[in-house]
């Protein structure tokens, strides 16, 4: 059976609306381990879920919210 949707807090969802804002580079820590780098470009609930466009070198992608765990400014690129 598959699990609860648990939507992010209140606290990342601004962090990430505030990012879209800013087009700033940002680096997402995501819920299996890794990092997607990129500029967040729309944060959107559809499907009864929340998302964000991320723009990476190899292209947009699309990412929900809840798999997410920290959004930090990249301060590399």
């Amino acid at each position: 059976m598959p699990s609860a949707y648990k939507p992010i807090s209140c606290a990342l969802h601004s962090a990430l609306e505030l990012a879209a804002m800013r087009r700033r580079p940002m680096r997402l820590h995501m819920a299996d381990g890794s990092w997607q780098d990129g500029i967040i470009l729309d944060v959107w609930t559809a499907q009864g879920r929340e998302w964000l466009r991320l723009r990476r070198p190899e292209g947009d992608v699309e990412i929900d919210l809840a798999h997410i765990q920290q959004v930090q400014e990249n301060t590399a690129s």
